[in-house]
C-alpha cells in the first residue's frame, strides 16, 4: 500500500512540475553581474544511488521509503586505502547530480515532495530571488553539490566541474 501511495504521490509532483514549466517565464537578465557559487552545508545535497546498469535513484533526501533506501543504497564503510568511504553494495555507487549547472543538488533537499514541499526548500528561495535580480543558471549563478559522505578534500579535487568546462569552451568560441 504504501509504495502504490508513493508512486501515486510521484506521479502527481511529475504533473505539477510538468504546468509549473509551463507556467514559467522568461525572467530579466543582468549581464553585469559577477558569477556566484552556491555552497551547500554537511547534508544539503540530493545524493542518487546509480547502479551498473545506469539506472538511478534519488536516496538523499527522500521522505517515502527513506529507510529502506538508506539502508540498502546509501550506508558505507570508510576505506583506509583510498581515505573514500564506500557504498556496502557493490553494485552501487553514489553520485550528485549536476543539473542545472549544480543547482539540481542544492535547490530542494527532496524535489518530488508536495505537500510540505517548503519544508524541504534548501537553496531554492534564494536561488529565486537572485534569478529575479538578474542572475541566470549557468552563466551567473552556479550550484556546488558535493557528497557529505566524502571528505570536503576529496569533493573539490575531483569534482567534474564540466558544465564549467563547456561554459569555458562556448566562450572562447
Amino acid at each position: 500500500m504504501a509504495i502504490l501511495l508513493e508512486e501515486i504521490v510521484e506521479s502527481v509532483e511529475v504533473w505539477l512540475s510538468q504546468l509549473r514549466k509551463l507556467r514559467s517565464k522568461h525572467p530579466y537578465v543582468d549581464p553585469n553581474l559577477d558569477p556566484v557559487l552556491l555552497v551547500p552545508g554537511v547534508a544539503g545535497s540530493v545524493l542518487k544511488a546509480v547502479d551498473e546498469n545506469g539506472r538511478s535513484e534519488r536516496v538523499w533526501v527522500r521522505i517515502f521509503g527513506a529507510d529502506h533506501k538508506l539502508r540498502t543504497k546509501l550506508w558505507s564503510r570508510f576505506d583506509p586505502s583510498t581515505g573514500k568511504t564506500v557504498t556496502l553494495d557493490p553494485k552501487t555507487s553514489i553520485m550528485v547530480p549536476e543539473d542545472r549547472f549544480g543547482l539540481y543538488a542544492i535547490d530542494m533537499l527532496d524535489p518530488h515532495m508536495i505537500i510540505g514541499r517548503d519544508c524541504v526548500y534548501y537553496f531554492h528561495n534564494m536561488i529565486m530571488e537572485m534569478i529575479n535580480w538578474g542572475f541566470q543558471e549557468g552563466t551567473t549563478l552556479f550550484g556546488f553539490g558535493y557528497d557529505f559522505r566524502q571528505s570536503n578534500r576529496y569533493a573539490i579535487e575531483n569534482f567534474s566541474f564540466g558544465w564549467v568546462r563547456s561554459k569555458e569552451l562556448s566562450d572562447m568560441s
